[in-house]
């Protein structure tokens, strides 16, 4: 696995209290991108589902007590998970599945993830580390470190109107992690179809985010050609048994 160093500031280690942590795990696009007509979460690695491997791999993480599942309306499919607390059909856009998601949280849960599902090679590590940093300010999220050179365009043209400092450029990632009442409030109103990423939503109510350096295997799977190198990282961990 393709690993950054841990930038996290030193400090006293504390143990892990997952019975506080829950994962909101968004599995409800239809993957228009992808192209076809079976939803994203639904084609095939290896053999299983997307899902499957998602849920496998989170099943793996002991910094995750439970997770809120939520998939496209309709679906009546069983999923082989230890860890699923509820099992929700999805809004219109992906912040409505969110809010949704956040009313079928435990009632004992005071920190909530959110994950892609369609990024399911996310290390229980990283995981547990994103989970940690949040309880120290509130909020974080995993990212790495852009590789190209960003370049902003004008609004609807193809010029460029800056470029930006790579050195400066993350990109995000999740799980993206929350104390209950900050992502409660961020899931609260209408103002959250804006953006694209919970933690935007967090910074555009004020609150600091946390970055805390992920892996480029965390990948989204978003077109088909994702999907080859979706099947080659998935070969190498099952080679390894990870």
């Amino acid at each position: 696995m393709v690993r950054l160093p841990n930038r996290q500031p030193s400090g006293p280690s504390r143990p892990e209290n997952p019975l506080k942590n829950s994962l909101i795990l968004l599995a409800a696009g239809q993957g228009k991108r992808m192209g076809g007509k079976t939803p994203k979460m639904f084609l095939k690695l290896l053999g299983r589902p997307i899902l499957h491997w998602t849920l496998h791999f989170l099943d793996l993480c002991p910094a995750v007590q439970n997770i809120v599942l939520v998939v496209p309306p309709g679906t009546r499919q069983k999923f082989d998970s230890k860890k699923i607390h509820a099992v929700i059909a999805g809004g219109r856009e992906r912040t409505d599945s969110a809010r949704l998601a956040m009313r079928a949280l435990p009632k004992e849960a005071e920190w909530v993830g959110i994950h892609d599902a369609a990024r399911p090679f996310v290390a229980p590590g990283d995981v547990a580390r994103v989970f940690q940093a949040a309880q120290d300010v509130g909020a974080a999220i995993l990212a790495v470190p852009a590789k190209d050179t960003v370049k902003l365009s004008r609004q609807g043209s193809f010029s460029i109107e800056q470029t930006l400092r790579r050195e400066r450029c993350w990109l995000a990632q999740t799980p993206q992690v929350f104390r209950r009442d900050i992502a409660e409030k961020m899931h609260a109103s209408s103002r959250s179809k804006r953006f694209t990423d919970d933690a935007s939503i967090a910074e555009s109510l004020g609150y600091s985010v946390r970055l805390v350096p992920g892996s480029y295997e965390n990948m989204k799977i978003t077109t088909p050609e994702d999907l080859v190198l979706a099947e080659k990282i998935l070969k190498k961990r099952i080679r390894h048994g990870k």
